[in-house]
Order: structure tokens, then sequence, then C-alpha cells
């Protein structure tokens, strides 16, 4: 695996004035690949070397690097070694498109099923953002007088994250509750970019709140550029 804090540290740099005789490589997304910087194709060409500069930004890379890097996937290269190779961002780069939200996956608690003349009630206050708990919930009849009509199982609100301050004795219902944020706006959040045996991070800052498998925006702390990934556990996300 190769972390992006030794591939910032060891072959990545801003090219200096003096390297800027030689032809830059042009690349246009948020990751530089072989096939961007060396004559390879297929599979091969996929394989990740770093990310990208900001846009409109040159990097020297140490051809000495993408070697091994090549070889530790398994691909022999033949390109010389005395000169870095430049890779320079394109500008005018379109937004990538929101990634779909995967569906919450159903969840059943043993005999916690109510009969159609139970309502299922908060038997004390939550705070907005709190989880749901089985010790928060209880059953009460029914009694659309008191506003208290059929809604949720207690299957489906457990492990539920509150939207909203609810008050106890307040019957639960769908629009009360949402899937537990792992990913708050403003956290600081791990991208993680992986494929074929290598892994790439770097850091950023949320820019949204987001449940596990939803999307987040992450602005790259290296490039100041935003993301879209999907959040994968707390304080991480993923991207495609």
């Amino acid at each position: 695996m190769i972390r992006i804090a030794a591939i910032l540290c060891a072959v990545l740099a801003l090219a200096a004035p003096a390297a800027a005789q030689t032809a830059a490589k042009q690349v246009s997304g948020e990751w530089i690949s072989l096939g961007d910087v060396a004559p390879v194709t297929g599979e091969a060409a996929g394989i990740l070397i770093g990310p990208a500069p900001p846009a409109g930004q040159t990097l020297s890379l140490d051809p000495v690097f993408i070697v091994a890097t090549a070889k530790s996937a398994g691909v022999l290269l033949a390109i010389p070694l005395d000169q870095p190779i430049l890779v320079t961002r394109t500008t005018g780069n379109a937004a990538p498109a929101n990634v779909a939200r995967t569906a919450n996956p159903a969840r059943q608690i043993g005999g916690t099923t109510s009969t159609s003349a139970e309502v299922l009630v908060l038997v004390r206050d939550v705070a907005r953002g709190a989880v749901i708990t089985e010790a928060d919930l209880g059953w009460q009849p029914a009694n659309p007088a008191r506003g208290l009509r059929p809604g949720l199982d207690m299957g489906a609100a457990v492990g539920m994250e509150a939207r909203r301050m609810l008050k106890a004795g307040q019957g639960l219902q769908a629009a009360d509750i949402k899937a537990p944020a792992v990913i708050r706006k403003g956290d600081p959040v791990t991208l993680i970019f992986s494929t074929q045996g290598v892994k790439l991070t770097v850091d950023g800052v949320a820019q949204n709140e987001a449940a596990r498998g939803d999307s987040v925006r992450v602005l790259n702390s290296y490039s100041k550029r935003t993301i879209e990934a999907v959040a994968s556990g707390p304080g991480e996300a993923r991207v495609n």
C-alpha cells in the first residue's frame, strides 16, 4: 500500500523553473495514473501514481519512483532515469456526478413488533442527532385524539438518528428519524482511493453531513478542490 504522505514527501514537488523546458504530461482528473506518465496500455495504465496538482500547476515526478511503483504491480518499464517527469493539471474539469445513496439494510429485533392497536412512542426526551435505543421507546394504545397514530415499528427505529429534538410521549414517525451520520460538516476526513492493489489516502474536510453509504463532498486539503466521495465510516470516505 502506498501512503499519500510518503508520495508527497518523497516524489512530488512543484516543478522548478529549470525543468520547465521538458514537455509536461497533462492530466485532467484528481489522480495521476501510470498511463499518464509512461508508455503503457491496458490495465497497467490504470495503476495509480499519486494525486494530481492543483489546476494549472505542475508537479515533478521522480522516474525511479515510477519504475519502482510499476514493478511492484508486475509491470517493467524502460524509461530514462536521469530527468524528472513533469505533470500539469489542466483546467475546466467538469464536476463528477453525485454518487447514488445505497439503500439502508433492513433491521429486525426479536419480539419488538407491535399490534395495529399500539403506537411506538418515546419514553424520554431524545436530543437532535442522538441515536435511538430500545430504552428510549415503548408502546402505547393508539389514540388519534392525542395524535398517537400508527407509525414505525421498533426494529425500524432502533439505531436511527433523531432529526430534531423529540419529546417523551411523542409518537415516533418516519419523518422524525434518519440514518445515523458517520461524518459531520467540518469533520476531518480521510479520502481513500484504491484500485489494483494500490491504495492512496489524502486528508480533507467534510462539506456536508453524511450517513454510511451517503454521498459526501470533501475539500481536498492538498489540491483545495472539492471531491465527491461515499462515506464509508467515521471520518472516512472512498472515492469511486
